[in-house]
């Protein structure tokens, strides 16, 4: 059907832009693109990943209250970097913004935050790199 197409076609643009032709990510291609996290669900961002050939499992926190679910990888490699992908709606220890977190096996966490840094709370021990709503796309 044409609403199946569009998904489609929609996970490979996300695909093309988040990760190189062997799976591999980095800060830039994340920050540059940064607005194609925005709205996704778990099974959206799954979805790209398995495009790109990993082999993953969506779990659900296990921490008391959270609405965050992950995606764990089983196949992550010297070309396949990403290990884990958090997907939080928001709560209320970040002021309700919602995120991505990636995790890399070699370059770190980065975190695409829904929301601007007056509206992120942190409590100043971020392991991961942040990355921001832009003001514009163009910002």
């Amino acid at each position: 059907t044409a609403g199946a197409l569009k998904h489609k076609l929609n996970i490979r643009y996300f695909a093309s832009k988040i990760f190189r032709k062997d799976g591999h990510t980095d800060y830039k291609r994340i920050a540059d693109n940064r607005e194609l996290f925005y709205g996704k669900s778990v099974s959206q961002i799954n979805s790209v990943m398995k495009e790109q050939g990993y082999e993953t499992t969506i779990r659900k926190s296990t921490h008391s209250g959270s609405r965050a679910k992950f995606i764990v990888v089983g196949n992550s490699n010297q070309n396949r970097n990403v290990t884990a992908v958090e997907v939080t709606p928001g709560s209320p220890r970040h002021g309700n913004v919602p995120y991505v977190r990636i995790s890399t096996s070699d370059l770190g966490k980065f975190k695409v935050i829904n929301g601007t840094k007056s509206q992120y709370k942190t409590d100043g021990s971020e392991k991961a790199k942040l990355i921001f709503r832009r003001k514009s796309k163009w910002n």
